[in-house]
């Protein structure tokens, strides 16, 4: 069926996250496939993990082998494969360790639900968006004389009628069903996002199963092989506030705040044509107030500094905006990243991987600093002893009775007293005090941050060491006369994913790696 006026369109109440001076519809094409998707109750490791796990426990082990056998590229399967030998589910020798096959077993006997419901695919590229719908919503349109399509949105006894955006053409587009594991991560993001916007909105929900973790890839069934073409309604706005850093935003159609996925999708079909008329439709919307700053947003700088901030949506959905200098920081964490991933000259990328180690430094200080509002920590220095060697053993116990790794990192232990009162009781002080002062803290909260993150990352604390110790890891990879093993990007993957998962857990956000 080609896209055109008389192809249905889909409707979902789509909501701004921002206050708008100005917006306009728009209908965006999709393919709609109708599924089946698993449900699963999960703690413990994601899909793609435990479908490494899979692969090991089968004797495959080599990323790239890993990569080809499931969809996915070799650096993702390297990186995957690092973060289970970090969490001990994986040895040195490839092979599972008992934790891993322990959490193999119980991800695999898990209970499972099934639900039926609706994917969405890009036409043009064949990605997912990341949402799944158990129902279809369509709208009543209505054509003005002179041909013009218009949304019906109101009531039935009170319409009130929008004109939208339509491509005049959709070409080029191409045909694949999506793979079982591209179902379960739309499945899986959908989840996360609603579940990030619930928190933000204060809506407590005690719902236990997640679609964050589903074992069964064959559990995923197409009802029918051959999908629908619709248009998917939303609306573009310019933000009330001029300060914003993008000149227009777009809805998620899905009714959950803004879209940087559908934002960056645009963009791209803006400046490769793809769609006609797009760029003139902005500008019209935009007016003259914002036209420089639009002309300007092909700017390597503002490029990168977009692509910064959708890696940091991605990872912990547009909620993340809601803490504004922790948001910040993370941004300015993965504008650093993403200058190293593209540098050559070892010299010039010495200097990057020290600034990625600072501003992740950075932002688990903020982190750790905002935990001290909810779960106080005036006085914990004193549950320390004059004695070194008795503390040592102290926070050992602490670190055990929280479910962390221990013994804890020699230099981690080392630092006095003196240093962890002063964060305690005043906020300042190094990264290394932060960590043992609210380390300190969780006897007294049962819901401590640390606590429900210990389960799931019991060697978090030893990462977080690990990015304190960065910058002089960095800086002796610089010195020529070093003879250590040089510090790579990959190297800081680790400590990076850390801070992301203490930020995530003490925000109660949903993280995707």
């Amino acid at each position: 069926m080609p896209f055109d006026k008389k192809t249905p369109i889909l409707y979902y109440d789509p909501k701004s996250t921002a206050r708008w001076s100005t917006r306009k519809y728009l209908l965006y094409p999709v393919r709609m496939y109708r599924v089946v998707a698993p449900l699963a109750s999960s703690n413990g490791v994601n899909i793609l993990e435990k479908a490494v796990l899979g692969m090991f426990r089968t004797g495959i082990t080599e990323n790239v082998e890993i990569g080809l056998h499931l969809g996915i590229d070799k650096e993702l399967a390297a990186l995957i494969t690092t973060q289970l030998a970090n969490r001990y589910y994986v040895d040195l020798r490839g092979e599972l360790t008992e934790s891993g096959r322990e959490i193999l077993k119980n991800e695999t006997s898990m209970v499972q639900n099934s639900s039926v419901g609706f994917i969405f695919q890009d036409p043009w590229t064949g990605d997912l968006f990341p949402r799944f719908v158990e129902r279809e919503n369509y709208t009543d349109v209505r054509f003005k004389e002179s041909g013009f399509l218009e949304l019906s949105l109101g009531t039935t006894g009170k319409p009130i009628y929008q004109s939208a955006f339509m491509p005049q053409r959709v070409e080029n587009t191409i045909e694949r069903q999506p793979s079982p594991i591209e179902v379960i991560n739309a499945v899986r993001q959908h989840h996360r996002t609603s579940r990030n916007v619930r928190q933000m909105n204060k809506d407590n929900d005690d719902e236990d199963w997640s679609f964050d973790r589903i074992p069964a890839l064959d559990r995923v069934n197409f009802i029918e092989e051959e999908p629908t073409d619709l248009w998917l309604a939303t609306f573009i706005y310019v933000p009330e506030d001029i300060s914003s850093p993008n000149p227009w935003n777009i809805c998620d159609p899905f009714g959950l705040g803004d879209s940087p996925w559908l934002f960056d999708k645009l963009e791209k079909r803006r400046k490769d044509r793809t769609i006609l008329g797009l760029e003139q439709f902005l500008l019209q919307m935009i007016g003259d107030q914002r036209k420089e700053q639009f002309d300007k947003f092909n700017d390597r700088l503002t490029l990168l500094d977009r692509e910064a901030r959708l890696r940091v949506e991605r990872k912990l959905s547009p909620v993340i905006r809601k803490w504004e200098d922790l948001f910040e920081d993370l941004v300015a964490l993965e504008r650093s990243y993403i200058e190293a991933e593209e540098l050559t000259d070892s010299k010039i990328l010495f200097d990057k991987l020290e600034n990625i180690v600072t501003k992740s430094q950075k932002a688990a200080e903020r982190l750790l600093k905002m935990l001290q509002q909810d779960f106080p920590t005036r006085g914990v220095a004193n549950r320390l002893s004059g004695n070194r060697n008795l503390n040592h053993q102290t926070l050992n116990n602490y670190a055990k009775n929280a479910g962390f790794q221990e013994p804890l990192p020699p230099k981690l232990l080392n630092i006095d007293r003196t240093s962890i009162r002063k964060a305690a009781d005043g906020g300042y002080g190094s990264l290394r005090a932060l960590i043992l002062v609210a380390l300190l803290a969780t006897p007294n909260h049962s819901a401590h941050p640390l606590r429900l993150l210990a389960p799931q990352s019991p060697n978090l604390l030893h990462l977080l060491d690990e990015l304190a110790e960065g910058r002089n890891a960095a800086t002796h990879a610089s010195d020529p006369q070093d003879t250590a093993q040089p510090l790579k990007l990959v190297d800081l993957a680790p400590q990076v994913d850390a801070v992301y998962r203490l930020v995530a857990g003490a925000l109660q956000l949903s993280y995707q790696p």
